[in-house]
């Protein structure tokens, strides 16, 4: 057997085990819902929820609901991609500055965003800005971090050999610095876009009037047990499905800037 089929094969295995692992557990959950041991009202039987995920997955309420949550999202993610990037770089281009905040910054990164969600509302009012400022601010925070790590583990002699090449500021930056800390950079926007999504989503169960995260809150409110199960089953799709791609661009970029 060839070393690359081996490791084809040594990867597979605990893809293997992962779909057994969930095929296991969507069985045992069936019988125990089957058999009474566990209320409908409590847990449906995830056949019910799985025909319930056909009917809604075709229909145009969840495809105005998908969009909006989308659209949420990317709004957050990209803003906060933008100051998690310009504080991180601040905080190593400024270390006086960095000293001072980043304590403050790492104690948000423990604190729940969603406690400020009040005070949003108060100044913003009932709309999408405080869910986009809120999934916003738990992004940054990761990015930021991630960044001021990166640029801080840059060996010194790398801008060094850049001038010594009579490289431009903008060069060094550009063709040095930023392809140095890309591999560390990457998993912080990585992480940013996951905390943009549950930011969103979170949110969207208590202030939105639609959205995936809305209307989980809906059918719970509603006692529409299967509903709502059918789109918790679909946010943990979409966030299995994000986090997968994700951590596959993060390997390859990996590998690309070795």
């Amino acid at each position: 057997m060839s070393t690359t089929a081996a490791r084809s094969r040594a990867r597979a295995w605990p893809a293997v085990a992962q779909v057994g692992l969930v095929a296991g557990g969507a069985g045992l959950l069936e019988f125990l819902t089957q058999s009474g041991y566990i209320s409908p009202m409590v847990l449906p039987p995830p056949t019910e929820i799985v025909g319930k995920l056909g009917e809604i997955v075709p229909s145009n309420v969840f495809l105005d609901d998908l969009g909006s949550t989308a659209i949420t999202v990317f709004s957050a993610f990209a803003i906060g991609a933008i100051i998690g990037l310009l504080i991180g770089i601040a905080f190593w281009k400024l270390p006086f500055v960095g000293a001072v905040f980043e304590p403050y910054l790492v104690s948000m990164y423990s604190m729940p965003a969603l406690v400020f969600y009040p005070i949003l509302l108060a100044l913003l009012g009932l709309s999408k800005a405080p869910i986009v400022v809120i999934a916003a601010s738990m992004a940054l925070i990761p990015i930021a971090l991630n960044t001021m790590v990166a640029l801080r583990a840059i060996k010194s002699t790398l801008p060094k050999l850049g001038t010594s090449l009579n490289c431009t500021r903008r060069q060094i930056y550009w063709k040095i610095l930023a392809p140095a800390a890309t591999p560390l950079v990457v998993p912080g926007l990585v992480l940013g876009f996951i905390y943009a999504m549950i930011g969103t989503i979170a949110m969207e169960f208590i202030l939105a009037s639609n959205g995936i995260g809305f209307r989980i809150g809906y059918y719970y409110r509603s006692f529409d047990v299967v509903d709502m199960y059918a789109y918790i089953l679909v946010a943990s799709i979409i966030a299995i499905i994000v986090n997968v791609a994700l951590n596959r661009l993060e390997r390859r970029i990996r590998r690309d800037m070795q």
